[in-house]
């Protein structure tokens, strides 16, 4: 399984945990259609919202972020 693919399953888990979609928008502040985009993309844009989606679903903030890239 590719890392995105386990990142977007740590998304829709931290989404789930919270209680769905409706309600990780309102922890997170932000609309139902920015979470399903979290969904698809396997990853939270920015930091403040990983932080407060991370709080509340008990899942660590490093599974959701985006990943950097490696040096070779």
């Amino acid at each position: 399984m590719k890392r995105s693919q386990r990142r977007s399953n740590a998304v829709a888990r931290a989404v789930a945990r919270v209680g769905g979609p409706t309600k990780a928008a309102r922890v997170c502040k932000v609309s139902n259609s920015a979470i399903h985009n979290w969904i698809q993309s396997g990853s939270v844009g920015l930091l403040r919202h990983a932080f407060r989606l991370s709080r509340a679903s008990g899942i660590p903030i490093e599974e959701f972020v985006g990943e950097e890239e490696e040096e070779a």
